[in-house]
């Protein structure tokens, strides 16, 4: 009897693992690979600004994701520790959303890891007229790994029912940077 409950027990557990374990969508972005949890498809790359937009349809959820060399950016010095290097990248961009050209911006930093050299902030674009004038909410992941730089910008989509929250933003773009 003993026997037949082990084994039964073992089954259940192999079947609960398999049927739930959440399954991952990989991209390689310029010879760096994510895995992100998840069924994501890509959208499009945007020339512009090399950012790789997927979608997850079922989730309503928007990525964007870019993996730059360093030297390409017009703050880049020769010398920078990767921490200053990082800071460099936050504050160009941050700098740029707070000066917005007209769209009323609120810009916030949420987490600073300088171990493992990111930095989680932030975008609250305000009153935006294509979203029936509802602020948009985006969180973003900027970090550097390999020598490269990374930004992963994490949008719900407006017409998502249950926004994620703050603490699920953060959690899943740590997912998917630090593998």
């Amino acid at each position: 009897m003993k026997l037949k409950f082990k084994i039964f027990s073992v089954l259940i557990f192999l079947i609960s693992v398999f049927s739930f374990a959440q399954k991952v969508s990989p991209f390689q972005i310029n010879g760096e690979l994510f895995e992100i949890p998840g069924k994501w498809e890509f959208k499009a790359q945007l020339k512009e600004s090399g950012q790789f937009h997927l979608s997850n349809k079922k989730e309503k959820l928007s990525l964007l994701i870019s993996v730059r060399n360093p030297e390409k950016f017009e703050f880049y010095q020769e010398g920078l520790s990767e921490n200053e290097l990082l800071n460099k990248f936050y504050n160009w961009e941050s700098d740029y959303w707070k000066s917005s050209n007209g769209i009323e911006t609120e810009v916030s930093e949420i987490k600073r890891n300088d171990e493992k050299k990111y930095i989680i902030w932030k975008l609250n674009l305000k009153n935006m007229p294509q979203n029936n004038n509802q602020d948009q909410i985006t969180y973003l992941l900027y970090g550097l790994q390999n020598n490269k730089l990374i930004a992963i910008n994490l949008t719900n989509n407006t017409d998502r029912k249950i926004l994620l929250t703050e603490s699920e933003s953060i959690i899943f773009l740590e997912k998917i940077y630090l593998k």
